[in-house]
């Protein structure tokens, strides 16, 4: 089995490749392609989940598979990129889970999407993240990550323009294409970096405590990782273009935004923690970013009067949390709230809809405390003005 290990995150690749042919060469146009597509998806991801509970089962009973490489990508002189995978306690654990409520999303999404015009265009694209999610969370080296990395975003923009004949998602998802081109800059960064001073690639040789790597190396390697994960993670100053994604159906809102996606950042950071840990201002960095992030997120949260806006603002926050944790060392604790959060905030998005029909209350009035304090719930109102900011500096 372990030969094959690849297919965990290939299958759903390979799905929606096949629901795109399909669709260039009309054979799933329609309503009456609505189903076939759907199941095809569902099957792929119902293979992964199958061959991921194997893979855990095996690990409890003995010890978890770890590091392996599938194969040879690219060699030249001194260097060469794997295919390498792993799978240790943290993948598996996280993998599971990803597929679990990507399962439950599509299966959701069936009958939500129903009759919807770009029905097939959105499973194909859940197939594409879904896919990338489990290429992120079980690469074994940083390059692989990245293809993971960049393959969430190009299936974040076109979700997000879904209703592309609309002019505001097509904005939108271009204003949040071009802010995580950002975090890539930092990420390519510190793939180049890992080349010239690790020598490799490759997790279990960037993160090698035995190699006595210089402060500065492991700092400014860090750095560029850190940045990635800010903009992916949407932290401050990074925050605004994650409000501006939800444009997209609230299936894809639930998946990219609330539950999966928007934790790439902090998992990278859990990833190269002993890496970061060398550069004690990097983590006071961390820190600080964190707690910006926390007030910026619950501030803004109390004045928003639409479910999705509340809902992306306490993520915000929370991701913040998460990344204070991440700062103080507390990489366990860091594990069980992102897994908690990731379910939690898909139920809350998939529930969504069902709920403002059937809640027959108005949205809650702004605390008194914050009416007391004109200054500071203008600035919550405008969100710390860092959209303007957003679009000043990077867009």
């Amino acid at each position: 089995m372990l030969d094959y290990i690849w297919l965990i995150p290939a299958l759903p690749l390979f799905a929606a490749l096949l629901i795109a042919l399909s669709l260039v060469f009309g054979m799933n146009k329609g309503e009456k392609g609505e189903r076939p597509t759907a199941y095809l998806l569902l099957f792929s991801l119902l293979l992964s989940f199958i061959y991921l509970l194997i893979l855990d089962f095996q690990a409890l009973f003995d010890t978890p598979i770890g590091y392996l490489v599938s194969a040879v990508w690219f060699k030249t002189g001194d260097y060469q990129i794997l295919l390498s995978f792993n799978f240790d306690a943290l993948a598996l654990t996280m993998a599971t889970l990803i597929t679990f409520i990507c399962i439950l999303t599509v299966t959701f999404s069936i009958n939500y999407l129903h009759r919807e015009a770009g029905f097939q265009r959105f499973f194909m694209v859940m197939g594409l993240f879904s896919g990338a999610m489990l290429l992120i969370f079980t690469a074994g080296n940083v390059l692989l990550t990245f293809c993971g990395w960049e393959l969430a975003g190009v299936s974040s923009y076109l979700l997000i323009c879904y209703f592309y004949d609309r002019d505001n998602a097509a904005e939108n998802a271009t204003r949040v294409f071009i802010t995580n081109r950002v975090g890539d800059v930092g990420f390519i960064l510190s793939i180049t970096l890992s080349f010239i001073w690790f020598g490799s690639l490759e997790y279990r040789d960037i993160l090698n405590t035995d190699l006595n790597v210089h402060t500065l190396y492991a700092g400014l390697t860090s750095l560029g990782f850190i940045v990635a994960a800010m903009v992916k993670s949407a932290l401050v100053p990074f925050s605004p273009w994650i409000s501006r994604a939800l444009e997209g159906p609230t299936p894809s809102s639930a998946v990219f935004y609330g539950s999966l996606m928007v934790h790439s950042g902090i998992y990278l950071m859990i990833r190269m923690y002993p890496l970061i840990e060398q550069a004690l201002a990097l983590l006071i960095f961390m820190n600080v970013i964190g707690v910006l992030t926390v007030l910026y997120g619950w501030l803004s949260g109390l004045v928003q009067t639409d479910v999705k806006s509340s809902f992306i603002f306490s993520t915000t926050t929370q991701i913040g949390l998460m990344f204070i944790e991440i700062s103080f060392g507390l990489i366990d604790l860091v594990c069980i709230h992102m897994s908690l959060h990731m379910i939690w905030r898909a139920y809350q998005f998939l529930h969504a809809p069902a709920m403002m029909h059937l809640t027959p209350y108005k949205a809650q009035t702004v605390p008194p405390w914050l009416q007391r304090y004109p200054r500071l719930f203008t600035m919550a109102l405008q969100r710390f003005w860092l959209d303007y900011m957003a679009d000043w500096l990077i867009v």
